[in-house]
């Protein structure tokens, strides 16, 4: 389970709003000036907070935090359709065209991995209609602050 911590926002009949803080990979060094890969806006986005509805049963309030998680199990499912998939398909295709082509001409290869992408992309999308809601929709894991504030008295 990868897990995150948000803030609810608003409450609705067995449904909460959260709120969680986008983290990027970049930006959390102190060779931010003299880096290739930063943009610069990542201050930005570091601190551009995402919303979200989460299906709840529990008795959350506004100004909670609470720890949400997205199951493994749904994101891998995803990777693999999406990048793994119609990889497999476009160097299938080009193996295939390059095996029907006549030394020195390259185009049976080229239309074999157009046409293995065009296929692995199709299959994609027929798969992952079928992926059902549990395997990657977020979940309420527990609560981390309760609302409940106390009133601190000063020691004498």
């Amino acid at each position: 389970m990868i897990e995150a911590i948000a803030t609810v926002v608003a409450t609705k009949s067995g449904y909460v709003s959260v709120e969680y803080q986008r983290k990027s990979a970049c930006g959390h060094c102190q060779h931010q000036s003299s880096c290739g890969i930063s943009s610069g806006h990542e201050e930005e986005q570091e601190h551009s907070d995402r919303i979200i509805d989460i299906a709840c049963s529990l008795p959350l309030e506004v100004g909670q935090q609470v720890r949400i998680g997205i199951p493994e199990k749904g994101l891998l499912k995803g990777a693999l359709l999406v990048y793994i998939l119609p990889l497999f398909f476009i160097m299938s295709g080009a193996v295939i065209g390059q095996i029907f082509s006549v030394p020195g001409e390259e185009w049976p290869a080229i239309a074999g991995a157009v046409l293995g992408g065009y296929a692995g992309f199709m299959l994609m999308r027929i798969r992952s209609a079928r992926l059902t809601d549990n395997d990657y929709k977020p979940v309420i894991l527990g609560i981390t602050i309760p609302v409940v504030q106390t009133v601190q008295t000063p020691c004498h």
